[in-house]
């Protein structure tokens, strides 16, 4: 995780140098579709709109109580189970396209966090304009750079493909950082705060997709997920631990956290941080338990997920995509020639394969 410990590492060079790549890539996107037009209308920040909706969201229809018959993984479910409550939620107009609308959207969060800001979710939800019936959608979830930057290109190519994409701010991250606080300094202060953020966020996961279920535009039997290095970790342990989702692409994503903690050039802050808390490998291990995809992996129908993955990935070591891709029964997946970050050269490519992805019938007589 990034933190201000490490702003002059190589961290943080690798953080300039995959905008600079992204941006190139995103040149080479451009003919592809119309998924970035001047926000000429409604760009003022979500704040300065007025006509907020707001709704309760009734969910004892869709969430339901997580349980395994491996008694083993069963204790881990019970970390993720909360009630089926109604909960609040509010909707506000914050960006308007040719093909598509962006929504500011607001929910609590079924986990309780110390800092009050982190309490709410935020996220921006990119819907098809006009709205073409009720189809698949997807939840995005992003990578360690807060500013969004590529996962609001991801939403807006499926908006303007005609696929809702629901883009979620991880807890601690954009509008839910405390006050005066970076992302990095929260996690250095308490480096566990980092794993609490990873099962509260597939908590949040959980209560949006039973928001999706009830939005006009879906077919609740159609949510999906789209997850990028981070949010890929993230993703595929939503994906074992929910198994409403019916489709997942994990992008540079892989299990057993503990050892990616332990070797990506991204978190030597945190790693250094914890060693000077008497943290061992093996002991983040076992902190992690809960956290690791391959633990939930049984639980995923293969055929639900497309691994997408750098053939040359210096931040997720090979060994953990590979066991993540044994572990979920050897799903569909594709190599790129790249790093972890020079993979998003192949956006072009990318985004029209998670889209076929996405679109293709639930498969028949899921796993559950």
């Amino acid at each position: 995780m990034p933190n201000d410990k490490c702003q002059a590492t190589p961290g943080s060079r690798l953080s300039s140098a995959f905008a600079i790549i992204l941006w190139l890539s995103l040149c080479a996107l451009w003919p592809l579709c119309e998924i970035l037009p001047t926000p000429a209308r409604g760009a003022e920040p979500p704040a300065a709109q007025e006509g907020v909706e707001r709704g309760t969201c009734s969910c004892e229809d869709t969430l339901k109580p997580l349980s395994d018959p491996d008694p083993a993984v069963d204790k881990l479910l019970a970390a993720y189970n909360f009630p089926a409550e109604p909960f609040p939620w509010t909707l506000r107009l914050s960006q308007e396209a040719d093909r598509y609308r962006v929504y500011h959207v607001t929910f609590p969060s079924p986990h309780r966090f110390p800092m009050a800001e982190t309490n709410t979710v935020h996220g921006e939800y990119f819907v098809p304009h006009p709205a073409a019936g009720r189809g698949p959608a997807i939840v995005v979830l992003h990578i360690l750079d807060e500013r969004l930057v590529l996962e609001r290109t991801i939403c807006r190519f499926f908006a303007a493909s005609g696929v809702p994409a629901l883009l979620l701010q991880m807890p601690y991250y954009g509008e839910r950082k405390p006050q005066g606080l970076s992302v990095g300094r929260v996690f250095f202060e308490e480096p566990m705060r980092v794993f609490d953020a990873v099962r509260a966020a597939v908590m949040e996961v959980r209560r949006a997709a039973c928001w999706l279920q009830k939005r006009p535009e879906v077919d609740p039997d159609r949510v999906g997920l789209l997850g990028i290095s981070l949010g890929a970790i993230v993703g595929s342990l939503a994906s074992g631990v929910e198994p409403r989702l019916a489709r997942s692409v994990l992008v540079i994503g892989g299990g057993d956290p503990a050892i990616i903690v332990w070797h990506a050039p991204e978190t030597r802050g945190l790693r250094e941080r914890l060693t000077e808390l008497g943290y061992t490998r093996e002991r983040v291990r076992e902190a992690t338990a809960g956290l690791d995809p391959l633990r939930f992996a049984k639980r995923v129908d293969r055929r639900s997920v497309l691994m997408i993955n750098a053939a040359n990935d210096q931040t997720i070591p090979k060994a953990c995509t590979l066991a993540l891709w044994e572990a979920l029964g050897k799903p569909e997946i594709s190599w790129y020639p790249a790093g972890h970050y020079s993979i998003s050269l192949f956006i072009p490519v990318i985004l029209p394969q998670a889209l076929e992805f996405i679109r293709r019938p639930p498969p028949e007589n899921p796993k559950k």
